[in-house]
């Protein structure tokens, strides 16, 4: 993903605001730990950022599978 799709992810999550529902991604694993980020996001910084740890490692995780399907 580059910087540029990054930033445009960014601004999908602010947009969405508070209580607008993110679209599913077909993965329950990765559908929640969304849904547990998106529920971070007025919270302080240290708790964005152990969401945010665990969503890296939950993505990293389903990439890694993905070679193994």
């Amino acid at each position: 993903m580059t910087s540029s799709e990054v930033a445009g992810e960014a601004e999908g999550v602010s947009a969405r605001g508070s209580g607008a529902e993110r679209e599913p991604t077909g993965d329950p694993a990765v559908d929640e730990v969304l849904r547990q980020l998106d529920a971070v996001t007025h919270e302080p910084l240290d708790a964005q950022i152990e969401v945010a740890e665990q969503v890296h490692r939950v993505l990293q995780g389903r990439l890694a599978d993905l070679g193994r399907e």
